[in-house]
């Protein structure tokens, strides 16, 4: 269905893009509507805006959150059509202080999206920590744990606030060309491990 027609079960792909000292990447969510909202465009931007305000939160002065670009679960271009996403411009930035040597991009927060059954899914976010969050064990890089907290706070505090909404569900979907599998999620776990990924990596970037 087209996004300004939002119907009650149909997920959608939101994408927020990022970039800083000239490179790109983007986080990856995905929502159902719970009800048919009044105003589909409004409705969308509202969840897109929520999704921007916790990304602000947890990245660093610097980090230009640039858009989001929400779209039906249908992958766009199967074919073109410009009802199935919206292009929201945002150019915000992050919110937190650096307060120490901002680590590189390579070095990336590690957060589970809980479920009830199955397997938790991840996300890695670039661009949010500094070496006065970084500790070590066994040789490996680690969050300190006050870290740990704060971030747990922050995603926390914007998850009970935003959901359970009379519009939204944040889920995690699977199959292809609609999905056959909707879990709902039911929290965000920040883990204290760091990952550290490289800056082209063709399943974590798409820019």
């Amino acid at each position: 269905m087209p996004i300004d027609a939002v119907q009650v079960g149909e997920v959608f792909t939101v994408r927020v893009y990022k970039n800083y000292v000239g490179y790109g990447w983007a986080n990856t969510y995905e929502v159902m509507a719970v009800n048919e909202p009044t105003n589909s465009v409004a409705a969308v931007e509202s969840v897109a805006f929520s999704l921007v305000n916790l990304e602000q939160q947890i990245h660093l002065q610097g980090v230009v959150i640039d858009r989001v670009v929400v779209s039906t679960y249908v992958p766009d271009g199967q074919p073109y059509e410009p009802t199935s996403f919206t292009t929201i411009p945002v150019s915000s930035t992050g919110l937190r202080s650096p307060g120490a040597d901002v680590l590189p991009l390579e070095m990336s927060l590690f957060v589970r999206r809980n479920t009830t059954t199955g397997r938790d899914g991840r996300l890695l976010y670039r661009g949010c920590l500094t070496e006065a969050d970084m500790s070590a064990a066994a040789f490996r890089p680690l969050i300190w744990q006050g870290a740990v907290n704060d971030f747990q706070n922050i995603f926390s505090s914007w998850f009970n606030s935003n959901f359970p909404s009379n519009l939204w569900a944040v889920v995690m979907a699977r199959g292809r060309p609609v999905p056959t599998n909707i879990r709902t999620v039911v929290g965000f776990q920040v883990s204290e491990k760091m990952v550290v990924k490289k800056l082209r990596n063709r399943y974590y970037d798409r820019p």
